[in-house]
């Protein structure tokens, strides 16, 4: 074969495998065209998610059956820790590490996150909705968890969380009587 039978054959080949490729490219295309009518036919198809003004509002997390209390405590947590925790408390001492042990405060702080979920939207709570929230919700709550006498005040200082069980009746007579005796 001569050096010109060669780079006809070379350029058959070349011409070949571009041909492929268009074909393969053209089909891809044919296959993008079908997928987004499909899609587009799902989305018509499926219902608007709208919300209904009738719609209950999510239960206070006292309210709710066992499984759902430790679905919606897991997502408290994470919202805590990794929002509210860091961006308005900080390295406060005054916060408990395990403050999911607190009932007082996982009470709380669940009506809080109920507000921050309602009123932090400012299309349907409109601009001042943020401000609200912290003025009439954050700021009172976060006084009354960081308080003296609130649910954090057993642990305080660097002993971090603070098991508080209710006394025995014994054990409050007890305590009752050691008081009356330092007096």
């Amino acid at each position: 074969m001569t050096s010109t039978d060669e780079r006809t054959a070379a350029g058959d080949a070349l011409a070949e495998r571009v041909t492929h490729l268009q074909n393969a490219m053209h089909k891809l295309g044919a296959d993008v065209i079908r997928l987004q009518t499909q899609l587009a036919d799902v989305a018509a198809a499926r219902p608007e998610e709208e919300t209904d003004p009738g719609e209950a509002p999510a239960p206070f997390i006292f309210n709710m059956s066992r499984e759902a209390y430790k679905a919606e405590l897991a997502a408290l947590v994470r919202w805590v820790d990794g929002f509210l925790v860091p961006v308005y408390v900080g390295d406060t001492a005054a916060w408990c590490p395990a403050w999911w042990e607190h009932h007082e405060a996982v009470g709380r702080l669940h009506a809080l996150r109920l507000a921050y979920t309602e009123l932090a939207d400012t299309a349907s709570a409109g601009a001042a909705g943020p401000a609200r929230w912290h003025a009439e919700h954050l700021d009172p709550l976060l006084s009354r968890l960081l308080a003296e006498e609130g649910p954090f005040s057993g642990c305080l200082g660097g002993a971090g969380h603070v098991e508080r069980r209710r006394p025995t009746p014994r054990a409050a007579a007890l305590q009752a009587d050691q008081v009356r005796d330092e007096r």
